[in-house]
């Protein structure tokens, strides 16, 4: 697992101060825009706690000297505020003001790792951040398919974007097919709209739930695969409520054959553990969504590890998709950046 000492030793000290360096941000941002709390209710307790993310993933980014995790996060960060007509200059000089104190408070290579991480976040927002490009493009049929499935998830018509999966798979679609041209995609797409503030996220958490409840569904014809004898445990870690991408991967893992136990989404490590040590699965795969929980994903390889389980661990999520090697830094055997692709890493382990 690739740690970087220095920026250990700083992220340990802002996570013990995190409380008080947020509330000290806080205090001098609105020290410079008093008339804020005028015009926006409960502004100061949104500051102090967007604050209090600043520093989490500041230090997610420090513990693994990557970071790119934290100007992804202030990026996306960004993006959001101006969606909502907030412009950039107001994260540009609360981060500037976040450089600032913690120059203050830490000395040395870490210091100066810091403030080198803060540098690289302010200049990707005060660049020009390019439109987030659309998921579902093309003019094939599985497009036709993923945007008349969106438009009803989209109008709250649960009951037509059913129908028109169930019977796309009458008509011949593979439940694969329709896990990654459709369902996948329609997922990132629908956190894009979410991130543009185009929908709200109760609308979000609706097309997700409709979503599950269709792949329920399938069960029948899934689970009715040959066994080939191998296990998997499939998991989300904990504080991760995005749980989509794991199921997909245990999906296709049954319908090759292979007996799978999805544990769900925000599964403490104790409870993968736990069925790690009763199933005595060949792949454990773990999902982490947000950035912020990488290190809960190297705590459960950790963990695992050190529990002498001998079950090779396959990770995937969005902070590994944007990271080339970061799976190597949490101590993973594998990454996978979609389920098809983690029936190729599971073939190639069990050859």
């Amino acid at each position: 697992m690739r740690l970087n000492s220095a920026g250990l030793a700083a992220s340990r000290i802002l996570t013990e101060r995190r409380e008080a360096i947020a509330e000290r941000v806080t205090r001098l941002y609105f020290e410079a825009h008093p008339q804020l709390e005028q015009r926006w209710k409960g502004a100061r307790q949104k500051c102090s706690e967007d604050n209090r993310y600043h520093l989490d993933y500041l230090c997610e980014a420090l513990s693994f000297g990557r970071p790119a995790l934290f100007t992804e996060y202030a990026a996306w960060a960004a993006t959001l505020l101006a969606r909502l007509n907030i412009p950039g200059e107001a994260l540009a000089f609360n981060l500037g003001l976040l450089r600032t104190i913690l120059a203050s408070e830490l000395d040395g290579a870490g210091g100066e790792l810091t403030s080198q991480y803060l540098d690289a976040a302010l200049a990707k927002i005060e660049a020009a951040l390019p439109e987030l490009p659309g998921y579902i493009e093309g003019t094939g049929p599985s497009d036709v398919l993923a945007r008349e499935y969106l438009g009803a998830l989209l109008r709250g018509e649960r009951h037509e974007a059913s129908h028109l999966i169930l019977a796309a798979v009458d008509a011949g679609t593979s439940i694969k097919d329709i896990y990654l041209l459709v369902f996948q995609r329609v997922q990132r797409e629908v956190g894009r709209l979410w991130q543009a503030n185009h929908i709200g996220v109760a609308q979000e958490h609706y097309c997700t739930a409709c979503t599950q409840s269709i792949m329920s569904q399938f069960y029948p014809r899934i689970f009715s695969a040959e066994k080939n004898g191998r296990r998997l445990v499939a998991t989300c870690v904990g504080g991760d409520l995005h749980e989509i991408g794991a199921r997909m991967v245990a999906d296709f893992l049954e319908m090759e054959g292979w007996d799978t136990f999805f544990l769900g989404a925000n599964t403490p490590i104790a409870g993968t553990l736990q069925q790690v040590a009763e199933r005595a699965p060949h792949v454990l795969a773990i999902s982490a969504t947000m950035s912020l929980n990488v290190q809960a994903v190297a705590d459960l390889i950790a963990a695992t590890r050190a529990a002498g389980n001998p079950t090779r661990i396959l990770v995937g999520g969005r902070p590994f998709n944007s990271l080339p090697g970061l799976w190597k830094d949490v101590g993973a055997d594998g990454y996978a950046p979609d389920a098809a692709e983690a029936i190729a890493v599971a073939r190639g382990w069990s050859a």
